[in-house]
């Protein structure tokens, strides 16, 4: 019995590390495209994005970004963001929620999905989260 105890402790155990690790993974996947789009760095953005995210809310903020005044932009960076919620709705998407602050902007709050496609974490945020972003 004491034989099958050290196994089973130690499978339990890397059950528990890949969990948190996936969460892990999740969180920061949201963060960096959360914290790309805040400080208006939409290539960057796109790295953490899925394909539908890309072909949306990407591609339109690049076409909306040509218009703002480069000095407005620079008002309003760096952006600092707080995670102030993580929930994972399944094994393959989570929630993480965001404060926001900028020198121009206080206390906006925003929420980003995540998904697990192909065994990485992205966000995915098609044109009705991208009014929360900006």
């Amino acid at each position: 019995m004491k034989r099958l105890l050290l196994p089973c402790v130690l499978l339990i155990s890397l059950s528990m590390l890949s969990c948190t690790s996936d969460e892990q993974k999740a969180r920061n996947a949201a963060y960096n495209y959360a914290d790309a789009m805040a400080n208006y760095k939409l290539d960057d953005a796109a790295k953490y994005a899925t394909e539908e995210t890309v072909n949306t809310t990407i591609t339109t903020g690049k076409s909306l970004l040509q218009f703002v005044d480069t000095s407005y932009i620079a008002s309003d960076t760096p952006a600092k963001l707080e995670v102030t919620n993580m929930e994972m709705t399944s094994d393959t998407s989570a929630v993480v929620s965001f404060v926001k602050n900028t020198p121009i902007k206080q206390d906006l709050r925003f929420a980003v999905e995540v998904r697990k496609r192909n065994g990485k974490w992205l966000a995915h945020s098609t044109q009705k989260g991208a009014e929360n972003q900006q």
